[in-house]
């Protein structure tokens, strides 16, 4: 019974899963394979671009460059809000509750967030983890507008650590190896303000 319980909470994550990945488009449809693009109002690409399912990566990489529509102006309140570029979440029932509607990648997953910072006329680079359903993030890195950076977020299953951008290691405690790419994401809590376009080369 215990068994088939498991089972069953598995599948109901992996069709999670394909829901969450079921409006992808493959690169070698788009005309332009490498660029991404939210739309304003959005906070997400639609369709869905550069996600797809992983079995236990040790490193996920790409080399990434935001443009000139990566300027803007969300107000004081949001301006400290990530958002995300590259970064996966992990699927398993040890303690995803699929019935909350929480996403597996709030609940176990590593994310490079960036935001805009106007003081400094760049964009702040920074880890973004959930860890049992608990956030943890902080800024490592910055980059300049149109200026490819390579960026790479590590996954140490025998220690139980991430590392993103080279930054401090955040532990994790899950023994899950089965997961998905999450893509680019604007928010926060507040969507895009007009038309984003980042370039992501794997």
């Amino acid at each position: 019974m215990c068994l088939l319980l498991k089972s069953g909470r598995l599948f109901i994550a992996l069709l999670l899963t394909s829901g969450l990945l079921s409006a992808c488009v493959p690169d070698f449809l788009s005309s332009e394979p490498d660029w991404v693009t939210i739309e304003r109002g959005d906070h997400e690409p639609m369709p869905k671009r550069k996600v797809g399912i992983v079995i236990a990566p040790g490193e996920l990489t790409a080399t990434v460059t935001f443009d000139s529509s990566c300027i803007y102006d969300i107000g004081a309140v949001d301006a400290q809000d990530w958002n995300k570029v590259i970064g996966m979440g992990f699927v398993g029932s040890k303690n995803q509750d699929v019935t909350t509607g929480v996403p597996p990648h709030q609940v176990d997953g590593i994310r490079v967030g960036w935001r805009w910072n106007p003081q400094r006329g760049r964009i702040d680079l920074g880890a973004y983890a959930y860890v049992d359903g608990k956030r943890t993030d902080f800024k490592v890195a910055e980059t300049g507008i149109n200026v490819p950076t390579r960026m790479t977020i590590k996954i140490d299953y025998d220690r139980k650590v991430y590392q993103v951008l080279g930054g401090q290691t955040i532990p994790f405690t899950h023994n899950k190896t089965f997961g998905y790419k999450t893509g680019l994401y604007f928010g926060g809590s507040f969507p895009a303000p007009h038309k984003i376009r980042v370039k992501i080369e794997d």
